[in-house]
């Protein structure tokens, strides 16, 4: 768990992915936890500016064309590098398609300047970017493999995602129990997986959005945040929230 105070500190720090490697050495914090922190960061930024960024495509491909680099166009408006770049190549006549074919093969472009500056947006851009957005995916099924083995290993009983939506369920938790868990006097009745760190700002969303609905559904239950999360948020009663260690440690 992390201290709020500490939380902030961070936040506030890490505004490119190269901020990640030192921030991690001064706060003794693992990368992979800050890496989360910036995700969750960006995509909130991304959420608020989408639009904003957007309506200056003209005058970020003018800025291009005047010979600033992809990357620091992003980066001066502390924007993702790869929708940047999207808005800045649609105006200069790129098809989605044709935007979507750099991404996934920098190596085909003939041009020295543009072949460099769309692998320097990839590397940067650890969201939006082809390996980042499967990062993602591999990181979110690694965290669900492993409650799934903790639960097979105690010979629970449940329906996976995929079940509960076969039942047409409209809201399904990643495993609904059959039987309940007794667990610090609670019945857990559901477990929900996130592989990510457990910002303020990420459990709200996440409780007003998800969570909140499996406990009208099915009562209480157990979510797990991989990577960690700040000490003093609570769910109410009803929710758990732990961390990799209590799968990790065979509780």
């Amino acid at each position: 768990m992390m201290k709020r105070v500490t939380f902030f500190k961070l936040n506030d720090r890490l505004n490119s992915v190269r901020d990640i490697p030192r921030t991690s050495k001064r706060f003794k914090v693992p990368e992979d936890v800050l890496y989360s922190i910036y995700s969750q960061k960006m995509v909130r930024r991304t959420k608020r500016d989408f639009y904003l960024i957007q309506r200056q495509s003209l005058t970020m491909l003018r800025e291009w064309r005047n010979g600033k680099s992809l990357l620091e166009i992003a980066e001066e408006r502390m924007f993702s590098p790869i929708l940047t770049a999207s808005f800045i190549l649609k105006n200069d006549g790129y098809t989605k398609k044709q935007f979507k074919d750099l991404l996934h093969n920098p190596d085909s472009i003939r041009d020295d300047r543009f072949r460099k500056e769309i692998i320097d947006i990839l590397d940067a851009d650890i969201i939006y970017s082809p390996q980042g957005i499967e990062n993602q995916k591999n990181r979110g099924i690694f965290c669900e493999e492993q409650i799934k083995y903790w639960l097979d290993d105690r010979e629970m009983e449940y329906c996976t995602e995929e079940e509960s939506r076969a039942l047409e369920r409209s809201k399904t938790p990643d495993f609904l129990l059959k039987e309940p868990y007794i667990m610090d006097g609670k019945s857990i009745r559901w477990f929900e997986s996130k592989g990510s760190f457990g910002s303020p700002y990420q459990t709200r969303y996440d409780y007003d959005n998800q969570l909140s609905h499996y406990l009208k559904l099915f009562g209480p239950g157990l979510v797990s945040y991989w990577l960690g999360y700040v000490d003093d948020i609570s769910m109410g009663k009803e929710i758990i929230m732990v961390d990799r260690r209590f799968f990790q440690n065979g509780c």
